[in-house]
């Protein structure tokens, strides 16, 4: 990102991250990758396994696999994010996925090996790059119907369309070249030529440049769309296969399939400013809405890799009292005269050098847009999270056997950035079910009851317990026989018997009086003819009497 003479910044990114924070396993043999508008999801295709995996962004695991036609290659998603579009290279189609559902909504043939894909900025229109046909076929969202053919060069490869819809860009591998289509007449009205293999190609956000990486020159080429020049030829890569752009234009990021890195391009000086690694032949990649993560797909490992946003707050989000160290990253950042949270000031502002400051946060409430403002301007605002204090309101159960493995729930309020939870002295890894819920599973421990404290970015809630409970023991029953119509008050004596929940002759239920917690009165239903053995449960375990009851 860029602060100050083209003022913009984006959040939450740890400084010198370079290696992945999280890798996801999907199918065999992924390529493509594709996020949702909202950011909620991560869409890949499974060349090997014709599957395409749904990743949810917040939980980083796999929800979905959705079986599509063989060989699935390019995807690309909707401005509304209601369908996702899949390019079926062996199966020769094109199908929509409705995300609400996460099926198959429509298919198109005679694709003719379709590789990439894009759709225009208004939904109407998919272009589809078919390399059998070296041509661009369109298709019309509305019916799912293919519109036609335009003829371009020789094996068309990826797709871009420019943010006005006006133009499309065909990169073709096999002429060293890309077709210019105008939109409004469906032909190829321009060559952009002097490259060497380019697999793909992407405009940025203001319609301004196209950045094309040459996979068989090691090289990435800008050019400026008004005059078609090369206008800067980068080195220093392995390969290039996929360029994705940030929102705001500031960063590239490229796909070093020959090296297993991802390297990130500052725009504005056309220098990579970062260099990730710890990857496998890196394919497609894909910058999240608010340019803090990038997935890419690991066509090596069958895996995508979540990698840090390079600019932006670290964290994004801390209790509403203020007091939050946060570090900004980003460039142009000397000269630095203040940052704002809303409309207070940061404190403790340190300007660490020209791509760093730390600051602490004022108190504030909600979600408010941090900027930056330097003698250039100021910067494009980013969210800050306010996270208010958590709440406990109950636990279900809460209680259970001191040998651990039970399921617990904890519902309140202001759950959802949990970090920690604590039973006594055993820290447990919580689950988050939602705002108001979360799970733990208790570990073993001594009887009694513990603390309960849960921990979150917003502060802590330590006003709920737990009782951990030793198991019951039956240490007599009587009588020990009765009548097979049942109705015999039978009395079990042992220990721990106060919190009982079931007592069962064989499978049966019983009807059940606890009259301490050494003494249960019960009623023995009725039976066939035979011994049973009389067992009683409790919250901490169960135990048996040591005589079987015997109907007569």
């Amino acid at each position: 990102m860029v602060i100050g003479a083209s003022s913009t910044l984006n959040r939450s990114a740890a400084p010198a991250v370079t290696a992945p924070v999280a890798t996801v396993p999907v199918g065999a043999g992924p390529v493509g990758v594709v996020i949702t508008p909202d950011g909620r999801w991560a869409y890949v295709s499974d060349y090997g396994d014709g599957t395409v995996k749904v990743i949810s962004t917040s939980t980083r695991a796999v929800t979905a696999s959705i079986a599509v036609g063989s060989g699935p290659w390019g995807l690309a998603a909707t401005p509304d994010g209601r369908q996702v579009y899949v390019a079926n290279y062996a199966a020769n189609t094109v199908q929509a996925i409705d995300t609400a559902t996460n099926t198959i909504a429509g298919t198109v043939t005679g694709m003719a090996n379709p590789v990439g894909l894009a759709v225009t900025p208004d939904g109407s229109r998919v272009y589809v790059a078919c390399q059998r046909l070296n041509g661009v076929h369109v298709i019309d969202t509305a019916t799912l119907t293919d519109l036609g053919e335009i003829a371009v060069g020789t094996g068309p490869r990826n797709i871009a369309i420019s943010p006005d819809g006006r133009h499309v860009y065909v990169s073709e591998e096999g002429d060293n070249a890309i077709s210019v289509i105008d939109t409004a007449t469906a032909t190829a009205t321009a060559r952009l030529t002097g490259f060497l293999f380019p697999r793909v190609c992407a405009v940025t956000p203001d319609g301004r440049y196209l950045y094309v990486p040459n996979y068989g020159g090691n090289t990435v080429d800008v050019v400026d769309l008004a005059t078609g020049t090369t206008i800067a030829s980068l080195l220093g890569f392995s390969l290039p296969f996929m360029v994705a752009i940030t929102r705001d234009g500031t960063l590239a990021y490229i796909s070093d399939s020959g090296n297993g890195t991802v390297s990130a391009i500052d725009t504005a000086t056309h220098t990579i400013v970062r260099t990730y690694g710890g990857l496998n032949t890196p394919y497609y990649l894909a910058v999240t809405p608010d340019d803090l993560q990038i997935y890419v797909v690991n066509n090596g490992a069958s895996t995508v890799s979540v990698l840090p946003g390079l600019t932006g707050l670290f964290p994004d989000q801390g209790p509403t009292g203020g007091g939050t160290p946060v570090t900004i990253i980003g460039t142009h950042l000397t000269g630095t005269t203040a940052v704002h949270f809303g409309n207070r000031l940061a404190t403790h502002v340190v300007v660490v050098d020209d791509n760093e400051i730390t600051c602490v946060t004022p108190a504030g409430q909600g979600v408010v847009d941090v900027t930056v403002t330097t003698p250039g301007g100021t910067s494009f605002p980013v969210p800050f999270y306010y996270i208010p204090l958590p709440r406990i309101a109950a636990l279900h159960p809460s209680a259970g056997p001191m040998a651990g493995g039970t399921t617990v729930t904890i519902e309140g309020r202001n759950l959802q950035t949990v970090t920690t939870v604590t039973f006594g002295t055993a820290t447990l890894v919580p689950t988050v079910l939602s705002d108001s819920q979360i799970t733990v599973t208790t570990a073993p421990a001594a009887p009694g009851t513990v603390p309960v404290v849960v921990t979150t970015v917003g502060g802590v809630a330590d006003d709920a317990t737990y009782t951990y409970l030793a198991p019951p023991s039956a240490t007599a029953i009587s009588p020990v026989t009765g009548p097979a119509a049942g109705g015999t008050t039978v009395t079990l004596t042992g220990t721990g018997l106060a919190t009982t929940t079931t007592v069962a002759f064989g499978t049966t239920p019983a009807a059940f009086v606890v009259v301490s917690d050494t003494l249960i009165n019960a009623i023995a239903p009725a039976h066939t003819a035979g011994a049973v053995e009389v067992t009683v449960t409790t919250p901490g375990g169960s135990a048996t009497a040591p005589e079987p009851y015997t109907y007569t």
